[in-house]
């Protein structure tokens, strides 16, 4: 992840248990997890935010490393479940 400011940030929703059940049912089956400080920089150490972005499977392509979730995980549910503690987190819904 490069320290350049991301330009659009298009947060998306907020994380809920709801979001969560939709996207499994929409058959997504990881979320790859983005974390950004106030400035919107990518920044894993210190971050304001997440932005998870739905996919069905993880890319086999290097190039796309990245640090992914499953959508069923108790990770997720928490944060889900405790939408204003701790760190923000948010969902990609493109």
């Amino acid at each position: 992840m490069k320290n350049k400011p991301k330009e659009n940030t298009g947060r998306g929703v907020e994380l809920t248990l709801q979001i969560l059940e939709d996207l499994r049912s929409r058959g997504f089956r990881y979320v790859r997890v983005d974390a950004f400080t106030h400035d919107n920089r990518p920044d894993y150490m210190e971050p304001h935010y997440f932005v998870l972005e739905p996919i069905i499977d993880i890319p086999d392509d290097i190039n796309k490393k990245g640090i992914y979730e499953p959508v069923n995980s108790k990770l997720l549910a928490e944060w889900a479940s405790l939408p204003h503690e701790g760190v923000k987190v948010y969902v990609s819904m493109k």
